[in-house]
Parts: C-alpha cells; sequence; structure tokens
C-alpha cells in the first residue's frame, strides 16, 4: 500500500475547518479523511491536457502545475508541462510534440459549494454534510478565480491513494458555463462577417467581454468559464 510522505502547500494543501489556521497547523494536520473514490484513467492529445489534471508519466502520478506551447520550425508545436509528484511532491518538467498521447487519471469529486476568497485561500462547504475546506487558490487560473462567485456549486478532487491516509485536495473545476449580470457596456467594438456588431461589456465579477450589440446593462449573460467568452443571454 503507498504512503504519502509530505505534501507541497503550493497545489496540495490540508483541507482544514473553517476555524482552523492555515499559518499555524502542521503540513498533515487537520486533513478531513475521505474513502479511497474510484480512479478512472483515459489517452488523450496532451493539447488537451490543462493546469489541474493529474498525468500518469513513467508509472507516477502527477499534477498539472502549468503548461506552455511553442511553435518550432515547420510549424512543429512542443508542449511543456511543468509537473509534481502526488506523493512526493518533487517537481519536474515533460516536454511532448503536439501529437503526443498522454494517460489523464480522473479522480473522483465531491461537489461543494463556494463561500468566499480570502488571502489566497478558497473557502469551500460540502452541502450535504456542511463540512467546510479550505483549498489554496493557486490550484485555479487567474481568469478562474474571477468566476468564482458566491454560492456557485464547484467541484473538488482529492487524491487519496491509501484509505487510512488523509485526501489531499488536487483541483477545483468550475462550472462549463455560468451567469452574470452586465453592469455596463461600451461603444461597438467589432463586427463579424455575418454582420453581428459586438461591445465591450464589464461584468459583475469584474472581467471584461465582447457581447452582441443587443445586450444591454443589467441584462445577465451566460460566461463560458474556460474562455471567458460569451456565450448567450440568459
Amino acid at each position: 500500500m503507498l504512503s504519502l510522505k509530505y505534501f507541497s502547500t503550493a497545489i496540495r494543501a490540508p483541507i482544514l475547518s473553517a476555524r482552523s489556521s492555515l499559518k499555524h497547523q502542521p503540513v498533515l494536520a487537520g486533513y478531513h479523511i475521505f474513502p479511497l473514490g474510484q480512479v478512472h484513467g483515459y489517452k488523450t492529445n496532451v493539447l488537451q491536457v490543462k493546469k489541474g489534471f493529474v498525468v500518469e508519466v513513467n508509472n507516477v502520478l502527477s499534477v498539472v502545475l502549468k503548461r506552455e506551447s511553442s511553435v518550432m520550425g515547420r510549424g512543429t508545436s512542443t508542449i511543456k508541462l511543468d509537473l509534481q509528484d502526488l506523493l512526493t511532491g518533487a517537481k519536474h518538467t515533460e516536454r511532448y510534440r503536439s501529437g503526443d498521447m498522454v494517460e489523464v487519471t480522473e479522480l473522483d469529486d465531491l461537489k461543494c459549494q463556494f463561500l468566499y476568497q480570502a488571502e489566497g485561500v478558497l473557502h469551500l462547504m460540502d452541502p450535504e454534510s456542511f463540512e467546510m475546506y479550505e483549498v489554496p487558490a493557486s490550484v485555479l487560473e487567474e481568469k478562474q478565480l474571477l468566476m468564482l462567485l458566491p454560492d456557485m456549486q464547484v467541484n473538488l478532487s482529492l487524491f487519496q491513494p491509501d484509505p487510512d491516509a488523509p485526501g489531499t485536495p488536487i483541483a477545483v473545476r468550475l462550472p462549463a458555463q455560468a451567469i452574470f449580470e452586465v453592469k455596463e457596456t461600451h461603444a461597438s467594438a467589432a463586427q463579424a462577417n455575418k454582420g453581428t456588431v459586438y461591445k465591450n461589456a464589464d461584468l459583475e465579477n469584474g472581467i471584461k467581454v465582447q457581447v452582441p450589440d443587443f445586450v444591454n446593462t443589467g441584462d445577465k449573460v451566460v460566461v463560458d468559464t474556460e474562455t471567458g467568452k460569451y456565450v448567450r443571454r440568459a
């Protein structure tokens, strides 16, 4: 049976109660114990791999900290993945060509409610058990942090190789789409080939998106949480 040696607080910090302090807790103290969930794996093109994914490289599970792509000669793309070993916390880098396939591991998710963010920590709650959890905001990209709204349902992925050992937060996943209110619109920005006129809009979460000209201040719009782009009017 595998055992967890230690964790890096950059991505995998303890899940603490709401009254606990991240600054004064030992690395392994205060974890909420989770039963070992079923692990699913599949192969996908490396271009589909994103931050927060868990991949298997040389029989070792690692979480993706960062992904960068660059175009080499003759249009060939090189993908660089910055990884962190889930067991040891050791960081390493792997490089791939755009056509390479990688093994992705899916962990069972816990559905949680986002409450608020403070001092670089996401505060989540299990709506069924009312357990409170604190997860480092660094598990999300900056643009995704802006997408978080109070009471939004998110999925919390945990890694637990040993059922007798504490679970560790690996990633927080937002819903694919979310609804935001338009706080202000600006002059038309661009016109598509089919004649649709777009303009800039400021949303309630502070992000700026381009919306069709018929969208007005006070309207609610659906936004893709991954790309930050307008989808439709709600």
